[in-house]
């Protein structure tokens, strides 16, 4: 298994609830009923008049024979023309005239609506003349319970007469079908009505322009108010942009796909550059519209504003750690004598460029610690240009350029280290033949070596790893998942190294994940779940022309995962095992994989990830008897422990606290965190995390961020944040992290459970966590809001899609959208391990049916959740094409299907210089990221604040 870097980022914790139907009277216009003609406008079917009466929303020709104020209140509604707002009427029409002439004008509609009622009169039905006269408007009750309830029936009872018979919404389908109007008033007048509607309209067209906005904002205000959506946040899926559409399609083993958008996959096109003007246009003054927004802009730059450390380690004689001060843009790198001494900077990424995107994102110490190679990315990209310092802080004029997904493993002697890049790379164009190379320090990059050459797959990554006694060269090929790993003897002089390598098989199965973990002259020691789903520990003998058959050395525990291994002090090993997804850390004879005894954890989870992304905050070394690891929860931040194995010989050793963050104005004592465990769809039991205040009751209607991953064999650790603990202090919120199948927290069987054919479970498995939060009273649905990164992007886009009515507020960030062309950007085709191929049959049949990008479609009458796409136009891992194509899809289906409904707001944000997920994201762009998170959160779920 390759670094975890290889594979999507866990995802921050986000979101938000949905919004429940529409109230009786709703409008359930189907494929099957919209070409019902409006008589009076010309128009499709728009809302219920409509299926009331055989007229749209216009309610001047339901009115008609009503009173003459209330005639001339609706006709004015119907021209454009607000009786209130007298000192908008343009002092002049488009022809030049005076504008005030609308009253004359008016008279003459008036006069011309009568005539034109008396003659539809007679050629309506009785029954609708006298719907029409009807002052009350007549009454809708739901219909008996008989019908399908999937076709949302109701009953339209007029008010006039025991002898007129109720219809249904089937009846009225039938009627459209066979060109007939309700209450049998045929097609055969349309022409008629259209024509009198044209004769009536045509003295009013100047106003209706002049009024057009207002009558939209007006008609979006009424909808908020019928269908629950929050006040002040309803959008017409009129004003969402368009992008062009083609009519490009693709052939799936005889399966048509239409891909209408497939333009906006070139990020420099003009018309992709418009279209996320466009988005961003509408998007961002929504959310800067929360009048909460400037106060968690300062909370949570206060919050923010504390120390933090990352991964304190010793090479050679010197000490190294990270520091951020709070809210610097990046993380600077320290150098000291030892570790209780503050030392010096020694890299300072903010200095490498004037807006703070420029980060560190990978790093490796030769052996004895004299020179320092760091990998920079600009925007966020995963392009990386390796350089190098010496420890005596001497920049060195070496240079490689176009490093990704990669390791930067040294020589024992110093003088050259092995990386991985592509030989063919672009942003967004797939990837293939990663090799590894071999610089030669002192000599230009591009006279490289090309030590071992890559395949024509692109969905293999290649990994090189000197062994800690500089012997060997072991080398991995794998995506995701399933690795292959040889090895070859290195030569004692790196002049030798000419041309590619001899390797050797060690593992050349393809059969499971196998990552080194200690090496001397004789053996290897690997971490693998080969016939291990739990994993466990095995020695290969490396004596001969190939390796021997392993010896397990530590066993593979049933009940409890193995997470990772480290050799520590020449011959301990350190090892970390998640139990319920909860930590424990043990320390083994290196040698006899005997456990020696137990470290006890006061609290939380060890991090292993950090923002120097190819590391982490883990420090252990066979040849130093220092460690250092962090820990926090999510209602903890982090401490850094210490422990020296010098000082202990072979007793248990002691922690210490070597730095502990303190947050301004937040008080974890007020603060809880419990684990429950929920049944899925299938009946398999999930954990989840849930951290609230201590004073929450459950009442049924807090509001609740629900976040998930659900991929690549990654565990959802509780981990802190000081958004999420803004929205717990101050906004009443509770966090909850799924901890759904297709991670590891069980091992690779919890992975194999929730990828390729089994993917479906993953989406089970979240909407049944959702389900749990509302059945134990912690929220409701419009309360619950769900979030997820990456493939947590996937996630909620996929469980929004099948179960809209659960949400009330959807987050999708950077997501994985389009599931049938997802192998054809950058490095995309090494996740078909994960999800398959979709130009293989078998595959295609299953990744078919959740495809978000594929699957869009609308319910009648079903209010798509209020929802949040956030894409960046520098990712070039899950590259911005996934959520600009998703979104014009959505956008064009609300617009054709959903016009007289939809209020709920849809709105995508594209960050602009930023890459995948955080990496190199400036702490300043971060915090504002989260205020626009919970900017949308708070107006959609109306959340109220609390000092």
């Amino acid at each position: 298994m390759l670094l975890l870097l290889l594979r999507f980022h866990r995802p921050p914790p986000s979101v938000r609830p949905s919004v429940s139907p529409p109230p009786a009277p709703s409008t359930t216009i189907t494929q099957q009923n919209k070409n019902i003609l409006c008589g009076f406008c010309g128009r499709f079917g728009e809302t219920e008049w409509l299926f009331r009466i055989g007229f749209c929303r216009p309610r001047l020709m339901m009115k008609m024979f009503g009173v003459g104020r209330r005639l001339v209140q609706q006709l004015m509604t119907l021209v454009g023309i607000d009786a209130n707002d007298a000192a908008e009427v343009p002092s002049q029409t488009k022809d030049g005239k005076d504008g005030m002439g609308f009253v004359a004008k008016l008279g003459k509609a008036i006069a011309l609506t009568a005539t034109a009622g008396f003659a539809l009169q007679s050629a309506l039905s009785p029954a609708l003349g006298a719907r029409l006269a009807s002052p009350s408007g007549g009454n809708w009750h739901e219909g008996t319970g008989t019908e399908n309830a999937n076709q949302n029936q109701q009953k339209f009872v007029p008010t006039i007469g025991e002898n007129v018979r109720p219809i249904t919404f089937n009846e009225l389908h039938a009627n459209a079908n066979a060109n007939a109007f309700p209450f049998g008033h045929r097609s055969a007048n349309v022409a008629k009505m259209v024509e009198m509607r044209k004769t009536i309209m045509a003295p009013f067209a100047p106003f209706s322009e002049h009024s057009k906005r207002k009558l939209s904002t007006n008609s979006a205000a009424a909808a908020e108010e019928a269908n629950g959506t929050k006040a002040g946040t309803a959008i017409d899926p009129r004003e969402y942009p368009q992008a062009p559409r083609g009519k490009v399609a693709d052939n799936y083993n005889g399966i048509e796909v239409p891909d209408p958008y497939r333009a906006l996959e070139n990020p420099d096109a003009n018309a992709t550059r418009q279209f996320v003007r466009q988005l961003n246009q509408i998007s961002q003054p929504f959310l800067e519209a929360s009048p909460l927004r400037p106060k968690m802009n300062q909370t949570l730059t206060n919050m923010w504003n504390y120390a933090e450390f990352f991964k304190p380690s010793f090479h050679g004689d010197l000490f190294y750690y990270y520091r951020n001060n709070g809210l610097q843009s990046q993380s600077v790198l320290y150098q000291s004598n030892s570790m209780d001494e503050p030392g010096k900077v020694f890299l300072d990424p903010n200095t490498l460029s004037k807006d703070g995107t420029t980060a560190v994102t990978m790093e490796s110490f030769s052996k004895d610690g004299t020179v320092f190679a760091y990998g920079i990315s600009e925007k966020g990209s995963d392009a990386v240009t390796v350089k190098f310092k010496q420890s005596k802080g001497e920049e060195l004029p070496d240079q490689i350029a176009d490093v990704r997904f990669s390791g930067l493993s040294w020589l024992s002697d110093g003088t050259g280290l092995f990386y991985s890049k592509y030989l063919k790379q672009s942003e967004t164009e797939e990837f293939n033949f990663h090799s590894l190379f071999f610089h030669k320090m002192g000599t230009d990059s591009e006279k490289d070596i090309l030590v071992v050459q890559g395949r024509n797959q692109s969905d293999l990554l290649i990994y090189g790893g000197v062994s800690s006694d500089g012997r060997f060269l072991f080398v991995s090929f794998g995506g995701n998942t399933n690795d292959q790993m040889f090895y070859c003897d290195l030569p004692a002089d790196n002049n030798q190294i000419t041309g590619p390598l001899k390797l050797k098989p060690l593992f050349d199965q393809f059969d499971a994940d196998y990552e080194m973990v200690d090496s001397d002259e004789h053996s290897a020691l690997i971490f693998t779940n080969k016939d291990a789903p739990m994993y466990k520990l095995i020695r290969v003998n490396l004596e001969g022309s190939t390796a021997q058959k392993p010896q397990e050395v530590i066993k593979e525990d049933r009940k409890r995962r193995m997470r990772f291994a480290y050799p520590v002090n020449k011959d301990k090993l350190l090892v970390c095992y998640m139990d319920n997804v909860k930590d424990a850390l043990f320390v083994h004879d290196l040698n006899s994989g005997k456990m020696l005894y137990q470290i006890a954890l006061s609290f939380g989870s060890v991090i292993m990830d950090s923002t120097i992304s190819s590391n982490n905050n883990f420090f252990a070394s066979k040849f130093s008897s220092h460690v250092f690891f962090k820990t926090e929860s999510s209602i903890s931040p982090f401490t850094i422990f210490h422990a020296d194995f010098a000082q202990f010989g072979d007793q248990p050793i002691q922690l210490e606290v070597f730095r502990q963050a303190k947050v301004p104005g937040l008080d974890t004592d007020a603060f809880a965190e419990e684990q429950v465990f929920y049944a899925s769809k299938d009946g398999t039991m999930v954990p989840m995390f849930i951290a609230h205040r201590k004073d929450m009751k459950l009442t049924g209607d807090n509001p609740v961020l629900l976040t998930g991953y659900g991929g690549f064999g990654d565990s959802m650790l509780p981990f802190f944040s000081s958004a999420d603990a803004m929205f717990m202090q101050h906004l009443g919120g509770v966090v909850a992290t799924a901890n759904i199948r297709g991670g590891g927290e069980y091992g690779e069987k919890w992975h194999e459970q929730g990828m390729l054919d089994k993917k479906q479970n993953v989406f089970d498995d979240f909407i049944a966590a959702a389900e749990y939060l509302i059945n134990k009273q912690y929220t409701n649905s419009s309360k619950l809001a769900i979030s997820g990164a990456s493939n947590g992007g996937l996630l909620t886009a996929v469980c929004s899609q099948q179960r809209p009515d659960l949400f009330g507020a959807v987050i999708t960030q950077y997501g994985v959208l389009d599931m049938l062309r997802f192998n054809k950007f950058t490095v995309g085709a090494t996740w078909e391990s994960e999800f398959g191929d979709p130009e293989n049959a078998t595959d295609f049949s299953y990744i078919y049916k959740y495809s978000p990008l594929q699957q869009l479609s609308i319910t009648p009458g079903q209010q798509w959740p209020a929802t949040l796409l956030t894409a960046a136009d520098h990712d070039d891992r899950v590259v911005p094409a996934h959520t600009l194509k998703y979104t014009a899809q959505l956008y064009h289906l609300l617009r054709t299907q959903a016009e007289s409904w939809q209020r709920n707001p849809v709105l995508a944000k594209i960050r602009v210089d930023q890459g995948h997920e955080i990496v190199g994201t400036p702490t300043a762009k971060l915090i504002d990221e989260l205020v626009d998170f919970y900017s949308f959160l708070q107006r959609v779920l109306g959340l109220q604040w609390t000092d």
